[in-house]
């Protein structure tokens, strides 16, 4: 099961990045709208966030809100802290679509499948919780919003199965990269040009501790 590592400087981070979402301490839920900028780096196979002059001259840059919540507590099916989308969006998607919620990465209960990326992770700062699964996430429903189930599915990063195969193609991907042997500061194999350190090596060292 995932935990988010919840600290004062994880709330200070809140207020001063995404003022518009408010921690209630005594449910402990996250509410109100997430906004974002953000572009995908098809080359690098990287989702870079923020508003800057290079984001922007990614063709799949875009910025969007979504009103979530965020359950600390509560478990989904998926490992991590429970996330739903609550303005209603997901639904009008689906329909625009003509596709079921699963295709979204919805769970049949609404709330948000936010992959395998971390699934291993005992511990999850806030920051990359939200940086790292829950606005990729939320881009990647605006950017099926925007252009279209099909075309997001071409231009955005791949996706694995449904269930039991999707966890046993994400294992297999993490540990061909972990075969590869690579030092720290050498290129990362999964070709994103960053280093192993920065890119792939946290998951690594998270997929394999669950193999001890």
């Amino acid at each position: 099961m995932g935990k988010v590592n919840l600290r004062d400087t994880d709330l200070e981070w809140l207020a001063s990045n995404l003022p518009e979402l408010t921690f209630g301490s005594e449910a402990r839920e996250i509410v109100g709208v997430l906004r974002f900028c953000a572009a995908y780096d098809r080359d690098a196979g990287q989702l870079r966030l923020g508003d800057s002059t290079e984001s922007r001259a990614f063709r799949t840059f875009l910025c969007d809100a979504f009103k979530v919540r965020i359950d600390l507590d509560r478990v989904a099916d998926n490992g991590w802290p429970e996330v739903r989308e609550t303005g209603g969006r997901c639904f009008d998607i689906a329909e625009q679509n003509q596709c079921e919620m699963i295709d979204l990465h919805l769970f049949t209960d609404g709330a948000c499948c936010l992959g395998l990326k971390w699934a291993s992770e005992k511990n999850l700062t806030l920051e990359r919780f939200i940086c790292d699964l829950v606005v990729p996430f939320f881009y990647r429903l605006s950017y099926t919003d925007r252009y279209g189930l099909t075309t997001a599915k071409v231009d955005l990063w791949g996706e694995y199965s449904h269930g039991n195969a999707g966890i046993q193609e994400y294992r297999g991907e993490i540990l061909r990269i972990a075969g590869a042997n690579p030092s720290r500061n050498r290129a990362c194999p999964c070709g994103s040009g960053s280093k192993y350190k920065r890119c792939h090596l946290d998951e690594v060292e998270a997929v394999q501790r669950t193999m001890l």
